[in-house]
C-alpha cells in the first residue's frame, strides 16, 4: 500500500492536533489511528509473534520463545492478544494471553494435549478453542481466568477452528463430520442448535464472522479429497448469498476482517507446479479480490494473521 506523502501525514497530524484540543480525548470506544496486524513468522530461526500496521510498516517483536507462540487473536478491546505457546500439534500447545506489548504473560489452559485455535467472546471473558483430548478434536470455551472450561461438540468427526459471532450467542466452526470440511454454527450457550452452511463440495473451513455479524468469510479446498486451491469466498451469516472472492491457482486463506468490513488479513503463497511456497501476509479486498502482499520476506514463513478490532 503506497504511503501519504510527508506533508501530508504532517498536515493531518496538525489538524488531528487541533481537533484534539477542541473536542478533548478520543473516547475509550473510538478506532486506533492505524489498527495493528499481529501474526506469527520463522524469522530469526523460531515462530514468535509481530505486529505490524495494515501497510507491512512498523514491525515489532512481542515473544522471544524458544517454543513456538502462534495463533494471535486480539480481545475485543484491543488491549490483550490470546494465542497458542508450544505449538499448533503438539501435545505441548497451551492458550496464553498477555498484553497488547507483550508483557504480562499468563497461561490459561495446562492440560497433557494440544489446546489451540482460540477466539474470544465479544465480551472479553470468554475463549473458545480446539482441544485434542480423548482421541478426538474438539470445541471448548473457558474464562479468560481459566475457570468454567466446558465442552461445546461431543461428534467424533474432527471439530475445530471456533470463531464467535459478534453478537455472542453462536460460534461457526470447521468440521468433516459429513465426511468433508464444512461450515457450521452452534449455539455458544451450550453447543446445541448445529447448522451445516457450506456444501460438500467446497470443502469449506477456516470460518470468520464479518464484524457486524452480518457475513462469513471462509477458504474452499480445505481437505484434501476436494482439489484445487485454497481461495477466499464471503457467504452471509445463514450460508445464503454465497460468493468467490478470490480465483487464483495460489494459496488464500483469510484469518480476520479488517474492523469495517471490508478487507481481510489473510495468510498468501504461491503454488508452482501444485507446490505450494511460503506463507506471506497478505490483505484481500473483499469487494474485488484484489490482494496486496504485506510481508513478501524471502525464506521466512509469516502467517495467521489478526487484524485488531
Amino acid at each position: 500500500m503506497p504511503q501519504r506523502p510527508r506533508r501530508a501525514v504532517l498536515a493531518c497530524s496538525i489538524v488531528a492536533a487541533l481537533l484534539l484540543t477542541l473536542t478533548g480525548a478520543l473516547p475509550a470506544s473510538a478506532a486506533p489511528p492505524d489498527r495493528l496486524i499481529v501474526f506469527d513468522s520463522d524469522r530469526g530461526g523460531q515462530v514468535d509473534l509481530w505486529t505490524m500496521r495494515t501497510d507491512g510498516t512498523g514491525l515489532a517483536r512481542l515473544t522471544n520463545d524458544k517454543v513456538p507462540d502462534e495463533l494471535a487473536e486480539w480481545s475485543p478491546n484491543r488491549k490483550q492478544i490470546a494465542w497458542t505457546r508450544g505449538g499448533e500439534v503438539s501435545s505441548a500447545g497451551e492458550i496464553w494471553v498477555m498484553n497488547a506489548d507483550g508483557t504480562g504473560r499468563r497461561q490459561v489452559t495446562s492440560n497433557a494435549f494440544s489446546d489451540n485455535a482460540v477466539s474470544w467472546s465479544p465480551d472479553g471473558r470468554q475463549l473458545a478453542y480446539r482441544s485434542a483430548r480423548g482421541g478426538n478434536l474438539d470445541i471448548y470455551v473457558i474464562g479468560v481466568d481459566g475457570t468454567n472450561e466446558r465442552r461445546l461438540t461431543t461428534d467424533p468427526a474432527t471439530d475445530y477452528l471456533p470463531d464467535w459471532s459478534p453478537d455472542g450467542t453462536r460460534i461457526t466452526f470447521t468440521s468433516d463430520r459429513s465426511g468433508v470440511s464444512a461450515i457450521y454454527t452452534m449455539s455458544s450457550t451450550d453447543g446445541s442448535d448445529v447448522r451445516k452452511l457450506t456444501a460438500d463440495s467446497l470443502g469449506a473451513g477456516l470460518s470468520l464472522y464479518s464484524p457486524d455479524g452480518r457475513r462469513i468469510a471462509f477458504a474452499d479446498g480445505f481437505c484434501g479429497p476436494c482439489g484445487g486451491e485454497n481461495d477466499v469466498w464471503v457467504m452471509n451469516a445463514d450460508g445464503s448469498g454465497l460468493r468467490q472472492v478470490t480465483n487464483t491457482a495460489d494459496l488464500e486463506l483469510p484469518h480476520s476482517w479488517s474492523h469495517d468490513g471490508t478487507r481481510v488479513a489473510a495468510e498468501f503463497a504461491r503454488v508452482t507446479s501444485g507446490t505450494v511456497g511460503k506463507g506471506d501476509v497478505a490483505v484481500v479486498t473483499v469487494a474485488t479480490g484484489a490482494t496486496v502482499n504485506l510481508t513478501n520476506t524471502n525464506g521466512v514463513t509469516e502467517d495467521d494473521p489478526d487484524w485488531q478490532p
